[in-house]
């Protein structure tokens, strides 16, 4: 706008020295103009100069003020015209007004349903979208809101200290379960927390994994003592009946512990034993493929449901 004005100054002022100072008039000399009329019939009209008559008279300065306010007025028009087209300007000191996105696809802000804290591994996660998962497919069959933390070959022992290893570019260096809950607790607040690992902690000794399953479930109780906590057994679904070394025994130890009371056990795979499941396999035949997945999530939903009503709040 300022610079449309500046121009509309310089434009007046040369307008002004034409007036202070006109030119001496012109010689008498004879014009013509064509002027076509509508039947397409050429005429010609001399306009003569009369010698006697100056151009700077009465008529013409009232023409040329005419012709300096038109100007003036265009000016202005151009000028608005700009700030209207160009919007509104930005430097680069102003702060932005647009909001900083946040990704959270599956956790919807103000939604009322209870939400659900998955911390698994890749089988929790799938091999697709997080919301193509048998632990967010059955969070939507649960009625919950599903936030997943599943990260491949961890467990409640893999992933930590015995056996730190780099996940991918992305992740970085891995953790167990329980050293991801400080994390985790600065994000989410859930209503049900769902422990799903184990099948990556066979290499150390059994006891070890048993009490870090129990230091877990503590870590999480301490963390969100409100939630509801569900422990899923760990087994493969390449043989549903092969308990991975926590047998009945190992499993009702761990529920008999303290720190489990109000825990809910879950064993959703089992009920697929004696069953062929090639079908259901990746081709590493020891992961689930997209049909297994559903096939994890409808059980693992039928476990959660036959715990009563009780598990969805």
């Amino acid at each position: 706008m300022a610079i449309a004005g500046g121009a509309v100054f310089v434009f007046y002022r040369r307008r002004r020295a034409r007036r202070d100072h006109p030119s001496p008039p012109a010689a008498p000399r004879r014009r013509a103009l064509e002027i076509r009329s509508t039947d397409s019939e050429s005429r010609r009209a001399d306009f003569r100069y009369s010698p006697g008559r100056s151009q700077g008279g009465k008529g013409a300065t009232s023409r040329r003020a005419r012709w300096d306010l038109a100007a003036i007025v265009s000016a202005l028009a151009i000028a608005i015209g700009l700030v209207f087209v160009s919007g509104p300007m930005y430097t680069a000191d102003a702060p932005s007004t647009r909001p900083s996105p946040e990704i959270n696809r599956l956790n919807v802000a103000g939604d009322s349903r209870p939400s659900a804290l998955f911390i698994g591994d890749s089988y929790t996660g799938g091999t697709g979208l997080a919301e193509m998962s048998y632990a967010c497919t059955t969070a939507v069959r649960m009625g919950w809101l599903c936030n997943l933390a599943a990260v491949p070959g961890t467990g409640y022992i893999s992933g930590g200290p015995a056996n730190r290893f780099v996940v991918d570019e992305y992740i970085g260096r891995s953790t167990s379960f329980a050293e991801r809950i400080p994390r985790l607790a600065t994000v989410y607040a859930p209503d049900v927390v769902v422990l799903d690992g184990g099948r990556n902690d066979l290499f150390p000794p059994t006891e070890d994994v048993f009490r870090a399953m129990v230091a877990t479930v503590e870590d999480v109780r301490r963390t969100w003592p409100a939630a509801t906590v569900v422990f899923v057994r760990p087994r493969l679904l390449a043989d549903p009946s092969d308990d991975l070394g926590f047998d009945d025994e190992f499993m009702a130890r761990l529920a008999a512990e303290p720190a489990a009371e109000g825990v809910l056990f879950v064993d959703p795979i089992a009920p697929l034993s004696g069953t062929d499941t090639s079908a259901l396999l990746a081709a590493d035949r020891k992961h689930p493929n997209p049909l297994g997945v559903q096939a994890i999530g409808a059980a693992l939903t039928d476990s959660l449901e036959a715990l009563g009503p009780g598990v969805r709040s």
